[in-house]
């Protein structure tokens, strides 16, 4: 179920211009009996939803199902992982914001006046559902553990049905699953639009945590977070000073309860330049991919780290996935969320970008913005663009991470489409590369670099039905990149060694 941006306004603006207060009468004193709460639960819980683009988490459900019933934060805390504390005093404030700006009709909603206020907003929703098409309606069921952390917006996804199918029968069955993508094609919505429907719907984990590592925190600085969003609490566990030891420790908590943990971007916790980094985090995911526990890991990443190849050799508990762009149809229901609309046009464009959605997001910023808004006139002055994302995650590659033999690789590829406008059979590759170098690498050397850039999804693989020969092409905005080379970082490269015939 994917909410729209109309479709969160229509849920937004919900009005609760009807509730009329009686001249000294208290908010908190007008109650009925007449809603049962489970009901304005779901209510509540939609209107959140289209607000914020994520439901409510568990600790604001319990906050919640204490106001209705007139409970102390004491009482509320009680049998829960939070402290009275860290309910009160951290996150009851952002929940009366939110509900104050989502069902408040200008007024402040707290915890005395709380029931009066969730009461109007289901009398008032129930009004307008039968407007509502069902499938747009979160559905009344059990709800598990809410997400802890800080859960994307959600408000544009589009399609993905079958990889939410299949991603949640893999992460019952790995301990860890890497979804793996150039930027850009939706890994982070993905993983995001995954937690929010298990955070609503029957699941097998009753703790469901989002971290975005981006900023490449230490070791110890993660472990830490990870096991107070486990076990949120208002002063700071006693935590061991020792890595290995707080490891353990959140080995610990991931036993005691099952657990789906994402860590959004987490190829940034293996820098190239911070060597010990990249050995204590190595050290980190061992553990939790290879000691027993009962919780998963969903990562999101660019490329899988080097780090993670005996893992994945050795069959360790762990699978990655490739993220493709859109389908035809999501894509196109994008494009006219964009303003395009010329199906023939669109076609092209979702084929040129794959289906990525920032790359058509780009094209169609200045399609909008250069020509009118009109496909037709772009394509008479046809070009292929690339987002600043897209050109970061190369800039990198191409200045980092990509040895000799895949810059030549990438290089060739580059300029032999640009010439063909076809793939490029595996046999043409080895000898043309043959032909043009002076010294020797081995054919397996080829093989094994080829392999990592399509695992870095930086080239693609296609297969003949019929001869089963294999060739290998370029994403139109990655050749584009390789034929500019903005900064200069592509055509550096040293001569690479001729091929030896040797396997």
């Amino acid at each position: 179920m994917d909410f729209s941006a109309e479709q969160g306004l229509r849920f937004s603006d919900i009005s609760l211009s009807s509730v009329v207060t009686t001249a000294g009468e208290l908010p908190e004193q007008r109650i009925s009996e007449t809603v049962a709460f489970e009901e304005a639960l779901v209510v509540v819980n939609n209107l959140v939803f289209a607000k914020r683009g994520k439901p409510l988490s568990d600790a604001e459900i319990r906050i919640l199902r204490g106001g209705w019933n007139n409970r102390e934060f004491v009482e509320i805390a009680e049998n829960s992982p939070y402290s009275a504390n860290y309910l009160q005093r951290r996150l009851a404030p952002q929940l009366w914001d939110l509900l104050s700006e989502t069902i408040g009709n200008e007024e402040r909603v707290g915890k005395r006046n709380l029931r009066y206020f969730l009461e109007q907003a289901t009398k008032k929703y129930s009004s307008v559902s039968s407007a509502l098409n069902k499938e747009q309606v979160l559905p009344l069921s059990d709800f598990v553990q809410g997400i802890r952390g800080e859960l994307p917006d959600l408000s544009n996804f589009y399609g993905r049905t079958q990889e939410l199918i299949n991603l949640k029968e893999l992460i019952i069955k790995q301990r860890c699953v890497s979804l793996i993508g150039v930027a850009g094609v939706g890994k982070t919505a993905l993983a995001a639009k995954l937690l929010a429907e298990l955070s609503i719907s029957p699941s097998d984990f009753d703790c469901l945590i989002w971290k975005s590592v981006a900023y490449a925190p230490k070791v110890q600085d993660l472990v830490a977070e990870l096991i107070q969003l486990i076990q949120p609490s208002e002063t700071s566990l006693s935590l061991p000073e020792i890595t290995q030891t707080m490891i353990t420790e959140l080995v610990k908590q991931l036993k005691s309860r099952r657990c789906l943990l994402v860590l959004d971007e987490f190829d940034a916790l293996f820098q190239k330049n911070n060597f010990e980094q990249r050995l204590d985090y190595r050290i980190l995911f061992r553990r939790l991919v290879e000691e027993q526990h009962q919780s998963r890991l969903l990562l999101t990443s660019r490329v899988l780290p080097d780090e993670f190849d005996s893992l994945l050799s050795a069959k360790r508990h762990i699978e990655w996935v490739r993220v493709e762009g859109l389908d035809a149809d999501a894509a196109m229901h994008f494009l006219a969320t964009q303003g395009l609309t010329d199906t023939q046009k669109c076609n092209e464009l979702i084929n040129t970008y794959r289906g990525n959605p920032l790359e058509l997001k780009t094209v169609a910023d200045r399609i909008n913005h250069f020509f009118g808004g009109s496909t037709k006139i772009f394509f008479q002055h046809k070009t292929t663009f690339f987002s600043n994302e897209l050109q970061a995650m190369l800039d990198e590659a191409f200045g980092q991470v990509l040895n000799e033999i895949q810059k030549q690789i990438m290089i060739y590829l580059a300029d032999k489409i640009a010439l063909t406008f076809r793939p490029i059979k595996f046999v043409e590759i080895i000898n043309d590369l043959n032909q043009k170098q002076q010294a020797f690498v081995s054919t397996s050397e080829l093989i094994s670099a080829l392999e990592k850039l399509e695992r870095q999804s930086l080239i693609e693989s296609n297969k003949d039905p019929v001869t089963k020969e294999i060739s290998f092409t370029l994403q139109p905005a990655i050749k584009k990149y390789i034929m500019k080379d903005p900064q200069g970082l592509v055509r550096i490269s040293h001569a690479l060694p001729k091929l030896a015939n040797a396997s």
